[in-house]
């Protein structure tokens, strides 16, 4: 299976539409990707719910996919996890919720702590300065 950027390339690329009819045409599946997520960075859904202070079974049902989670849970797990701008777009765009966009204050200040590290606590307390809310 092509990843994203070579599906891209080849749609744009291509003489032929026969490509259209490729398997290769799958949204990732969000409970599979946040599993992923954890298992490459050694966490577990406990660490997840107690990081992000969420009631243990409404974290289970988020990564068992019979829950859709927020966005500003997304925001709390990319952060807790360190992911990169990237990965954290990624993981948006999965879920199906709006990317980070710069110019909005509230963004700017959560890819601000996503790029320097901050902890979901001192996100939190960038946003209420701010006088945006938190991220719970």
């Amino acid at each position: 299976m092509k990843n994203t950027q070579e599906l891209e390339h080849q749609i744009q690329h291509g003489k032929n539409p026969s490509l259209l009819g490729a398997d290769d045409f799958t949204v990732p599946n969000l409970a599979v990707y946040l599993n992923k997520l954890l298992h490459d960075r050694n966490a577990s859904v406990q660490d997840v719910v107690m990081g992000c202070n969420l009631d243990r079974s409404y974290g289970y049902q988020l990564f068992n996919g019979t829950r859709r989670p927020t966005r500003n849970f997304l925001l709390r797990l990319a952060i807790l996890l360190k992911l990169g701008m990237e990965e954290t777009q990624r993981l948006l765009k999965i879920a199906g919720r709006q990317p980070l966009y710069a110019r909005d204050r509230r963004d700017a200040a959560v890819l601000y702590a996503l790029t320097h590290g901050l902890t979901v606590e001192k996100t939190d307390a960038l946003l209420e300065s701010l006088g945006e809310g938190t991220l719970l």
